[in-house]
């Protein structure tokens, strides 16, 4: 379904179910102590759902009898799959606005019956998410609150979005708020249920995409052509050149310009997210726009090269050890956040905070970042 449409529905239908199925707050009292069935909600973004990784492994340490659940779209099965957090994975399809809404209602019957002590919805302001918590009746229910958004009558307690920490440490304070932390929470994530790469010579990941929720996200395709062309010039890595099915011909359009391919893969739209997970997490670095591959190095602690633009790092950057963050930090930059449903409102023709890089130095401090890091050297 088109993303700005399901915004638009969710806005403006979903502040008015929201205000018809409102309800009132119960006390702390009535949290159920050892809860059987726990729900986790979180429908959009790869890297999010990624992020709540941490999380999720706290609530299932304090809760080891409790059988955990999560809810998703479709197409983040696979990522719930590879993560491994959840004992059963909830998914609803998107498909066009009257299938959708079918499938919903047959989602909330199936969720009645499962009878849940406990929900968490990971989702930040979306009216969806919070509607289908109410509608299933939840014993007990945790979402995050804005003070702009009516969304909040619907859970039994609410957490405030603190816009200025990282996303991850959003996810934990949501949880934290009924259980004390637990577990690792630097990262959640480790190479397991995944498959060795086939690449075997020493090499760098890059994915010059991001996803369509914002391409303007995305470093222009010419400044990407310079830096394969350089890396793959020292010889020192083999390039792999990732990306999804939509993004091909993005891709294809930069390896295709590239002056020497002798030393360089083009493996997008090749690949499942399980050999996503293992090709990153067997490499030397990754490099990579501010999109969903970035959140799975970071995950398993690999040496992540960044860009950001019209989002924050100090949201959604890297949290590995070894990392390398592009930002210009303009006056109008960021201007995309979860309170304005992570929509791009760029001021100028064209997104200057992702244009305006000088691409010869980002070469010249990559070389020198990859030079840095004992794993690849």
């Amino acid at each position: 379904m088109n993303i700005s449409l399901m915004k638009y529905a969710d806005e403006y239908i979903g502040r008015i179910m929201c205000s018809l199925f409102g309800r009132k707050k119960t006390t702390q009292e009535d949290f159920p102590g050892e809860p059987a069935n726990i729900l986790f909600i979180k429908f959009w973004g790869m890297g999010s759902i990624i992020l709540t990784s941490p999380a999720v492994n706290s609530v299932k340490q304090n809760y080891p009898s409790a059988r955990l659940h999560y809810l998703s779209f479709e197409t983040n099965r696979e990522v719930l799959t590879v993560t491994g957090n959840a004992d059963n994975i909830i998914t609803i399809k998107l498909t066009n606005p009257v299938t959708f809404l079918i499938d919903t209602v047959k989602l909330i019957k199936i969720l009645r019956k499962i009878n849940f002590d406990l929900v968490y919805d990971f989702e930040f302001f979306t009216y969806y998410s919070a509607l289908i918590n109410r509608l299933i009746k939840s014993k007990y229910s945790i979402g995050f609150d804005n003070k702009k958004n009516k969304r909040s009558r619907l859970f039994t307690k609410t957490v405030i979005f603190n816009d200025h920490i990282h996303t991850r440490n959003n996810f934990l304070n949501l949880v934290k708020t009924v259980s004390p932390l637990k577990g690792e929470i630097q990262r959640g994530l480790y190479l397991r249920n995944t498959i060795i790469p086939s690449v075997t010579a020493p090499y760098i990941v890059i994915n010059p995409n991001a996803s369509k929720m914002a391409y303007e996200r995305r470093l222009p395709a010419e400044y990407f052509v310079k830096l394969t062309d350089a890396l793959s010039a020292d010889g020192k890595f083999r390039i792999i050149l990732t990306g999804s099915h939509e993004e091909i011909n993005n891709v294809s359009s930069i390896y295709n310009t590239l002056k020497n391919k002798e030393n360089i893969t083009n493996l997008a739209g090749k690949l499942s997210v399980n050999e996503l997970f293992s090709l990153i997490g067997w490499a030397e670095c990754l490099i990579t726009n501010d999109s969903g591959p970035l959140h799975i190095a970071s995950a398993l602690n690999k040496p992540v090269i960044a860009f950001f633009g019209p989002e924050s790092p100090v949201r959604y950057g890297p949290l590995s050890n070894k990392q390398l963050v592009f930002y210009r930090g303009l006056e109008c930059s960021p201007c995309m956040s979860v309170s304005n449903s992570k929509t791009v409102n760029c001021i100028y023709s064209e997104p200057k905070c992702m244009t305006g890089f000088d691409i010869e130095e980002i070469i010249k401090k990559i070389k020198e970042f990859l030079v840095s890091q004992t794993e690849v050297c």
